[in-house]
Formats: C-alpha cells, sequence, structure tokens
C-alpha cells in the first residue's frame, strides 16, 4: 500500500468531537478519521 500522509485544519469544535469519539471507541484520530471516510466511500 502506498500510504499518503494528509495535513488539516479544523474548527477547534469538530477537533474536540473528533478526539472525544476516537477516545470513546479506543481508537486514535487518525484512525477515526479513515474510519468515517471509508465509511463516506462505501455508500457513495
Amino acid at each position: 500500500m502506498n500510504d499518503k500522509n494528509l495535513n488539516i485544519k479544523i474548527p477547534s469544535d469538530l477537533y474536540q468531537k473528533l478526539q472525544d469519539e476516537a477516545k470513546r471507541l479506543g481508537i486514535s484520530m487518525a484512525g477515526l478519521v479513515r474510519m468515517v471516510c471509508n465509511e463516506y466511500f462505501e455508500k457513495k
């Protein structure tokens, strides 16, 4: 797999929501973002 990095700026409130959800699921924030992106593109 040829992995790439993504560096983005997001509002503080969205960051906090992502951080809280990642903690609740016991995964990293990067893992949560990957999961959300995968689900989005699977439904598309």
